[in-house]
């Protein structure tokens, strides 16, 4: 099996090494990442600088193309330019923080999921429920399984798996929940400051809003000690609400 490898925190980060560390046991693993960290640039792409590809080299055998483009970048040039045939599945992550609920919208971790899924890929995008996780080895776990379930499972067309992973130790894992899409999101504020120069800038503040509760929610899951798996489509016409549309448009 071909598999393709992003993420968004870059080429650099301990999450792709992980999820790499883990591809490697079910077949061929092309890594292609962004250069430097590429965190919440959504679905982004590069129309009007030049992308540029670099090999790199890390340890124990690691190696990829560091892309100075966006996540959607890396696979789009990945696909087309890097490799000699389609891949069979995308991996992106694992990413530093959850991707959970509303704030998806802004994830380059599942943008790069999603630009998989739009060529006919299956794509799974997988987040660890912290900024400074300690291990990897639970989140590994999880990404095992879900490798497993795509191999004797197809994912229907335009459909990708967004997965969620608590920051805790396997024996202290509950298991995995398939979850919908939740309602989390993040309260942002700006703080208004002063520069050296003296020239006003903004800094975002905020805070996470979850007001969830059940264990159908991704978020309400992980919170609770559960790996998150929601499958996304990208779909976005609105059905339900496209006849009454129409019925009004016509008045």
């Amino acid at each position: 099996m071909k598999i393709l490898v992003t993420n968004d925190d870059g080429i650099y980060s301990s999450g792709i090494y992980a999820l790499w560390d883990i591809a490697k046991e079910f077949g061929d693993v092309t890594v292609v990442a962004p250069n430097t960290q590429k965190s919440a640039v959504g679905h982004g792409i590069t129309i009007s600088n030049p992308i540029y590809v670099r090999e790199i080299q890390r340890e124990n055998g690691c190696k990829g193309f560091a892309v100075s483009g966006t996540p959607a970048d890396c696979v789009k040039i990945g696909i087309k330019s890097i490799l000699t045939s389609k891949p069979d599945l995308i991996l992106s992550g694992i990413n530093i923080g959850s991707n959970l609920g509303n704030n998806i919208i802004y994830s380059g971790t599942v943008a790069a999921a999603v630009e998989g899924a739009a060529t006919g890929i299956p794509s799974v995008a997988i987040s660890i429920d912290s900024y400074s996780p300690i291990s990897f080895e639970t989140s590994k776990v999880v990404v095992r399984k879900v490798i497993k379930l795509l191999l004797n499972n197809t994912l229907p067309n335009g459909t990708l798996l967004n997965v969620n992973v608590p920051a805790c130790e396997l024996e202290d894992l509950k298991g995995c929940k398939i979850t919908i899409q939740g309602n989390q999101y993040f309260n942002d504020n700006f703080d208004e400051r002063i520069d050296p120069r003296d020239r006003k800038y903004y800094w975002m503040t905020g805070e996470m809003v979850d007001n969830d509760k059940g264990l159908e929610y991704d978020g309400f899951s992980v919170a609770n000690g559960y790996a998150s798996i929601t499958p996304i489509n990208f779909e976005m016409t609105n059905m339900d609400y496209i006849d009454e549309l129409k019925r009004v448009i016509k008045k």
